[in-house]
């Protein structure tokens, strides 16, 4: 805060105050003699004039800016439980649909097997419809989930955490050496276990260490000591069948820059597997159907 500089008018003593204490009567310190603090300048009281209205509309705007805001935030919320609610009803709908269509395409395939050749076609026939009915369904169900996964960071990370919890159980067949695990009594070690890992790989399972012991896992962080000195990696700088024998999150095991772009691939690998499956049902069937005549 502004001083106010003044001189007392009966012993000459210099004075300075706060500029708040304009107008007030004070003592002068030095001879007792009571004086008025001078008022602000003209000036210096515009200013601070100015400031106090600027304070005051800044925080009327923060105050604005919060309730449109929050606003804004109600309404995404709105929209975003209207789309889970609608992909939720979506996903009921077709399954319940789908479990009704696999067992008509199996009771008819069942048939198929027992049928007379003049049956043959007419339930091959039944079934295709029961098939392109399940093909149009799963091109509407594939389009509800892409859009879910794209808006809802929940189910984004739900999918891949699934997707890499299996990668790693799979990938732990591929380490150039399983490790060294041994019971270290509770609330030692790793879990109550010594984990020494002989060849510690990375992503690509190239060698980083030898002879690594864990001694400590936080987050996506793990800790080794190893003949000679410590380090620590990340999860995603090792080999993904490291994460199986540790605990920890499996999803850290992929680098962050890369869940967007593979959470989208796990997703369209699923569809086309589905669609797959489908196709080969199609073929199956349309090889029952008589030869068209000419």
């Amino acid at each position: 805060m502004a001083l106010i500089n003044f001189d007392c008018p009966e012993c000459g003593h210099n004075l300075e105050v706060d500029e708040g204490g304009a107008g007030f009567i004070v003592k002068c310190p030095e001879c007792g003699n009571p004086l008025q603090i001078p008022d602000l300048p003209p000036a210096r009281r515009r200013r601070k004039t100015v400031l106090a209205m600027l304070t005051l509309l800044a925080i009327l705007l923060l105050f604005a800016a919060n309730v449109f805001l929050g606003m804004r935030t109600r309404k995404a919320e709105a929209q975003l439980t209207n789309l889970q609610q609608a992909y939720a009803d979506t996903v009921a709908k077709a399954q319940s649909l789908d479990l009704v269509q696999q067992n008509q395409i199996q009771t008819l395939t069942a048939r198929l097997a027992l049928a007379n050749p003049a049956q043959t076609g007419k339930l091959a026939a039944t079934a295709l419809e029961a098939v392109a009915q399940a093909e149009t369904l799963a091109q509407e169900l594939e389009r509800m989930s892409r859009r879910f996964i794209e808006s809802d960071v929940g189910e984004r990370t739900a999918l891949l955490r699934r997707h890499m919890a299996k990668l790693v159980e799979t990938a732990k067949n591929s380490l150039p050496a399983a490790p060294q695990i041994a019971d270290a009594g509770p609330g030692r070690g790793i879990g109550g276990r010594h984990i020494t890992f002989p060849i510690l790989p990375g992503p690509d399972g190239q060698t980083l260490r030898q002879n690594a012991e864990v001694t400590g896992v936080e987050g996506d962080k793990v800790f080794f000591k190893f003949p000679g000195g410590t380090a620590s990696y990340a999860l995603s700088e090792l080999h993904p069948g490291v994460a199986a024998y540790l605990p920890a999150d499996p999803l850290l095991a992929l680098p962050r820059s890369k869940w967007t772009e593979e959470v989208l691939r796990v997703h369209q690998l699923q569809c086309a597997q589905r669609d797959e499956r489908i196709a080969r049902l199609r073929t199956d069937l349309e090889a029952q159907l008589p030869p068209a005549q000419e």
